[in-house]
């Protein structure tokens, strides 16, 4: 692998996102976030910008990309959470953005408002409200002060923004922070030493409530048609895919087959970094347990794929029911941003996988033996 100082890469690649996760946010209300993300790319030097609709692209000319198709790196910036949309009496309305755990409209689950600037109130939440259908809940300042909460405001699972325990990464959003945070360490690889096709960084809003921002990229055509697109996620565990064993080549979602030559430089960058690091370790599985950005882009005719991040307490679930941190192991995280440095370089490789060429080649003697 041509990662020049590997030591500096990792810990720059932890620090990406640990800025992340200081910033908490929830559909439509990416703005600490895109901030950060927006921060890094300047620091990183990566030329960008923003969309109609809030989407950060990024991108890295390649040195040769006449020739080879470009790669794009896409993750989405927000998290599930709640948004504040109304009052009643001495309460707080909160309608949940995205898939939260049922145990989230129970009394007594601690929060974090998020004001205009970034500071954050306590509170916690009394109850439903509502027809449970509507998915809300009726929330209570907890702090000492008589805050006035602009409506609408974001509100956040009071958890820790970011920490190492046990080689684990302990967030209250690692999905999809860390697809962010892996995108920003491979455009920061990539920055002196460009791949031969142009590789692009996309940061997405609303994906929690429908993939909306990559919906909205995907319609646009505005990426190149013939853009192998690869969707980064934090995805729940399931078996083939295990917290510690390696991030997860993503075949497919629960909505959609993806397509095999993105795949491909996948595969084949898994191939050329265990053949420098035996101990490289890497999965490959279905992922049905939700539906991810490839599966938009899939819709448009884009050639898309994805990697996946084995997510533990997914969306602050955890097994007994209560609101957690999710969490996801530092090893897996450190070795999909090398994954996705390299896949870039492997584009223009990319059909030249073992399976490939195994595939391609029929034995003379079983050729012989059906009459050719």
């Amino acid at each position: 692998m041509s990662i020049t100082n590997l030591d500096d890469y990792n810990v720059r690649a932890l620090d990406f996102l640990a800025r992340l996760g200081a910033q908490p946010a929830v559909a439509f209300h990416e703005q600490g976030v895109a901030t950060a993300v927006r921060d890094a790319l300047t620091e990183i030097g990566v030329s960008w910008r923003t969309d109609n609709f809030g989407n950060i692209i990024a991108r890295i000319a390649g040195t040769d990309a006449e020739k080879h198709p470009p790669i794009a790196l896409m993750a989405h910036m927000d998290h599930p959470g709640f948004e504040i949309v109304g009052r009643d009496g001495d309460y707080l309305i909160g309608k949940a953005l995205g898939g939260v755990p049922s145990g989230s409209f129970a009394a007594g689950v601690p929060l974090h408002i998020v004001l205009p600037g970034g500071r954050r109130i306590p509170a916690e939440t009394v109850g439903p409200h509502g027809e449970e259908r509507e998915r809300q809940a009726q929330i209570r300042l907890t702090g000492s002060g008589d805050e006035d909460v602009p409506i609408p405001s974001p509100a956040v699972f009071d958890l820790p923004d970011f920490s190492i325990e046990d080689d684990h990464i302990v967030m209250r959003a690692a999905d999809d922070l860390a697809g962010c945070g892996c995108i920003l360490a491979t455009l920061s690889a990539l920055k002196d030493e460009p791949a031969a096709g142009d590789v692009y960084g996309l940061f997405t809003r609303a994906e929690e409530v429908g993939l909306v921002g990559a919906r909205l990229l995907a319609e646009a055509r505005t990426l190149p048609m013939d853009t192998l697109v690869v969707s980064l996620e934090s995805s729940r565990t399931l078996p083939g895919a295990v917290i510690g064993n390696g991030p997860v080549i993503r075949v497919g979602d629960a909505g959609s087959t993806f397509n095999a030559d993105a795949e491909s430089a996948l595969v084949r960058a898994r191939e050329t970094l265990l053949a420098d690091n035996p101990d490289f370790r890497c999965q490959r599985q279905l992922m049905s347990g939700g539906v991810c950005e490839a599966s938009a882009f899939n819709a448009w005719g884009y050639r898309s794929t994805g990697m996946a991040f084995p997510l533990g307490n997914y969306h602050n679930g955890a097994e007994d029911g209560s609101i957690a941190a999710e969490y996801i192991h530092r090893d897996d995280y450190l070795n999909g941003a090398a994954l996705c440095t390299e896949a870039a370089r492997q584009v223009p490789m990319r059909w030249d996988t073992a399976f490939s060429r195994r595939i391609r080649q029929v034995p003379d003697g079983m050729r012989a033996r059906l009459g050719g």
